[in-house]
């Protein structure tokens, strides 16, 4: 696993292959069929433009873009992925599942810093490839990573209080991707 040092002590653990294609095929038909997808409202009455689900611990809701993300009990499947994350780094009680069905569905930039959460992220993808880019807030340096089947990237340190990540559009002809971002939300 390759360790990224960031600027302002930001760290990015970035895994091409973390899973084999045959189980990364069968995760990704798994939570395709299975999971309860959504379109919900983003900011301003706008729809995102990606389908979610939200997964984990009896009573953890998540509210980004001013829509409350009430968790459903974990699957099996997401059990072990998330066994399997852990075991890198990270302890997790939420999944936030995002389902992009072409090039034209996309996550714009953004970080992940509510009051709520922990500073370790764990993203999976699972399905076609598609690019994941940082962006410093400061300096606007930005990095591009490859995210494909089975690609695991670990966000923590001071990455989400200095920089934002985004999954871009794309005109290319791409497949399906789902991204599992399993988080810590903490109760008050």
């Amino acid at each position: 696993m390759e360790k990224i040092d960031l600027a302002e002590g930001g760290v990015l653990l970035y895994e091409p292959e973390f899973l084999p294609p045959t189980l990364s095929e069968q995760y990704f038909v798994e939570l395709r069929n299975h999971c309860q997808w959504e379109q919900k409202p983003g900011l301003f009455g706008h729809m995102q433009p990606r389908l979610i689900a939200s997964y984990g611990d009896e009573g953890i809701s998540y509210k980004y873009s001013g829509v409350v993300n009430t968790a459903l009990p974990w699957t099996e499947t997401l059990l072990e992925i998330k066994e399997k994350i852990e075991a890198i780094q990270g302890e997790y009680n939420y999944c936030l599942l995002n389902c992009y069905r072409t090039g034209s569905d996309s996550m714009g930039w953004h970080a992940d810093d509510e009051p709520e959460m922990g500073n370790v992220i764990g993203s999976l993808s699972l399905g076609a490839t598609r690019k994941f880019r940082i962006r410093h807030n400061a300096t606007r340096e930005t990095k591009t990573f490859q995210v494909g089947n089975g690609t695991l990237i670990i966000m923590a340190g001071t990455m989400q209080q200095f920089w934002q990540h985004e999954v871009p559009k794309t005109k290319r002809h791409v497949g399906e991707r789902i991204n599992l971002t399993f988080r810590k939300i903490v109760k008050e």
